[in-house]
């Protein structure tokens, strides 16, 4: 793919600009680059354009790029559905994985930052909208999560994909449920839960406007 600096540049600008425009707390919202579509010379390019934070989806290709095209100030998010057999590509550098969706994988990405000595920071992944197609945990199962001891991981929030649907009443629906669920939940197990990984170039306003703490844009950025 062709990367335009400029178009990349003015594109992320006004993401900005959106974020101050609908987001409650815009000084809370980061934006995550996905570049899980770019090869490692693609995503040197970016790098140089003084980007510095990105979310991969393919273990893998993100042990690969972090061998490559890693330094300190770059920080790497896993937003991927992740194999058990595949935490050990991330787990040494990883700086949030968004997709948390069963116990049984906490408790083995538990196990192997255990077996680093680091503590790794998730979120667990919350299907509101019930869609099969989609993995998560439903609303009323997330009692279980929080009863599992996990002493390596760090819980930071949630994250949630909305239905692909042009209607915006019905994406704030699930964001809002979303936030309203994260809020519950820290008032019931008194904890300080304050991410929520919410929204794609599709429908980033609408996770902006219920309370979305990390944004997660790909396409947009290339228009």
């Amino acid at each position: 793919m062709e990367l335009n600096k400029d178009k990349i540049i003015e594109n992320y600008s006004k993401i900005e600009n959106d974020i101050k425009k609908y987001s409650p707390y815009p000084e809370k919202v980061k934006i995550l680059f996905v570049t899980k579509y770019f090869d490692i010379e693609e995503h040197q390019k970016i790098v140089n354009m003084g980007f510095n934070y990105f979310g991969e989806n393919k273990a893998q290709l993100f042990r690969d790029k972090i061998k490559t095209i890693d330094n300190p100030e770059l920080r790497w998010d896993f937003i991927g559905r992740l194999q058990k057999n595949k935490i050990k590509y991330i787990i040494k550098r990883v700086n949030l994985i968004h997709s948390i969706d069963t116990i049984s994988l906490l408790e083995e990405v538990n196990e192997k930052a255990c077996e680093i000595g680091r503590k790794v920071d998730v979120l667990i992944q919350v299907n509101v909208s019930h869609e099969e197609t989609k993995t998560g945990f439903h609303v009323s199962e997330l009692s279980d999560v929080f009863k599992v001891r996990a002493d390596n991981i760090n819980i930071r929030g949630l994250m949630t994909m909305a239905p692909l649907t042009d209607d915006e009443s019905e994406l704030r629906k699930y964001f809002r449920e979303t936030f309203e669920v994260k809020n519950d939940i820290n008032k019931k197990y008194n904890l300080n839960l304050d991410e929520l990984s919410m929204g794609m170039s599709n429908d980033y306003k609408e996770a902006l406007m219920e309370g979305a703490t990390i944004v997660r844009i790909g396409s947009k950025l290339f228009e």
